[in-house]
């Protein structure tokens, strides 16, 4: 068959992201149903990886593993190593996004070896941000940062701007929690000025600075910037599922800050329904445990016990000893 109608469906799934994203979702599919007559295995795979991300975005992260498996094949049978390792690290992501972290750790173990040559330098930077995220899971921060670090060393000055900008955004969580507020808000400066030169992702990247922002107002006891900011960023959660848990767990620590805790639990359980619709186990332990604290202040004592417990329940279902050993062996390679 004809590359080019594959192609066009192709371009204009990408171009429909923002503005139509079902219909990008939906021209994704068509181009893949095409691709299945007959194309050149490059442009089936990014076929497939479009359809995949539109899946993911939209959190039908399960949906978006199995689009991802055939393209995996095809990359394997026709010796396309590059390909494949970028293939490798969106199954880690997916993994990782459903709390399913030794599988993650697997998959970009995998994208770190070094025996693979031909694996980009954007496949390296992509597994060191989510080993980083699997530490910050547990609460890990310095070894988050050693690893949001490390990826650092793989950039070279061919690497595009959305690369650099997800990178910042995960040193930047980091820097956070670590309570560097100075560092976290001059990489916030640096990253905010390369959002608008981004082609894709660049809504749901510019929510991130602001929820960052937000939350360093938050800590610094800046409440009237701390609702500048949820302001100016709260248009640009658009359809990103991920964004929009983000977001509403921001609004809520806003309003629990402000004494406003039944509006607190409302934000804190619409995250929680986004949350659980993607299981995306590590954020539904942090909305309970923000749940919590929200029904303690108004005294309902049954609500703020039922949470607590469900909290731990989610945070020590996800503590498998065996992430712990599988991380630890992944720093042994690493060394070697």
């Amino acid at each position: 068959m004809s590359a080019e109608p594959i192609a066009d469906l192709l371009a204009h799934s990408i171009a429909a992201i923002y503005k139509a994203p079902h219909e990008s979702l939906r021209l994704a599919e068509e181009a893949s149903r095409l691709a299945k007559l007959g194309c050149e295995p490059k442009l089936h795979i990014a076929v497939l990886e479009q359809q995949m991300n539109m899946l993911f975005a939209t959190g039908q992260i399960h949906e978006g593993c199995a689009v991802l498996m055939p393209a995996l094949v095809i990359a394997e049978q026709e010796n396309l190593e590059r390909e494949r390792g970028v293939l490798l690290q969106n199954l880690g992501m997916a993994h990782y996004t459903l709390a399913e972290y030794n599988t993650a750790i697997d998959y970009w173990s995998d994208c770190l070896y070094l025996g693979h040559r031909d694996f980009a330098n954007e496949t390296r930077i992509h597994a060191h941000i989510g080993i980083g995220q699997i530490y910050y899971a547990f609460h890990q921060f310095a070894d988050a940062l050693r690893h949001h670090q490390l990826a650092q060393t793989w950039l070279t000055p061919d690497i595009g701007d959305e690369l650099r900008v997800r990178l910042n955004i995960n040193l930047i969580a980091d820097l956070y929690e670590l309570a560097r507020y100075a560092d976290a808000e001059s990489l916030l400066q640096e990253t905010e000025q390369l959002c608008p030169a981004l082609i894709q992702n660049k809504l749901e990247y510019t929510a991130e600075v602001f929820t960052y922002k937000t939350l360093i107002a938050l800590a610094k006891e800046q409440y009237p910037e701390a609702k500048r900011f949820i302001e100016q960023g709260q248009q640009r959660i658009e359809f990103w599922a991920w964004g929009e848990v983000s977001w509403n767990i921001v609004c809520g620590r806003i309003q629990h800050a402000e004494g406003q805790h039944t509006a607190a639990i409302v934000s804190f359980e619409t995250a929680l329904a986004t949350a659980m619709q993607i299981n995306c186990g590590h954020k539904i332990a942090l909305i309970h445990q923000l749940l919590a604290l929200s029904h303690r202040e108004l005294q309902q004592l049954k609500a703020a016990e039922y949470h607590h417990r469900r909290y731990h329940e989610y945070y020590h279902r996800l503590a498998d000893p065996v992430i712990f050993t599988r991380l630890k062996e992944l720093e042994q390679q690493l060394c070697q």
